[in-house]
């Protein structure tokens, strides 16, 4: 895959969380918890789905862990790890 940066996969987080919260992708912070950017557990599940879909990564299998979950942008960072494999 292409190389893609950080704020490239935030933005596409951001579009994915708007469609799942209904909240303006402006209105998402990348340093907060997903919690305080609208993601509930049903919503969790949906953005992993959604993360399979735009990068082909099984964030599961690739060993998500909770500090990878504490913000939009950690999250993004460890997609764009998951990537670089």
């Amino acid at each position: 895959m292409e190389n893609i940066t950080q704020e490239e996969i935030e933005t596409a987080l951001k579009q994915e969380i708007s469609i799942i919260t209904g909240k303006k992708p402006e209105e998402l912070k990348t340093e907060q918890s997903l919690a305080w950017n609208g993601i509930n557990s049903m919503g969790f599940v949906e953005l992993l789905l959604s993360v399979s879909r735009l990068w082909n990564v099984n964030l599961l299998d690739a060993g998500i862990e909770t500090a990878d979950v504490a913000s939009l942008s950690a999250l993004a960072e460890r997609i764009g790890k998951a990537l670089d494999r």
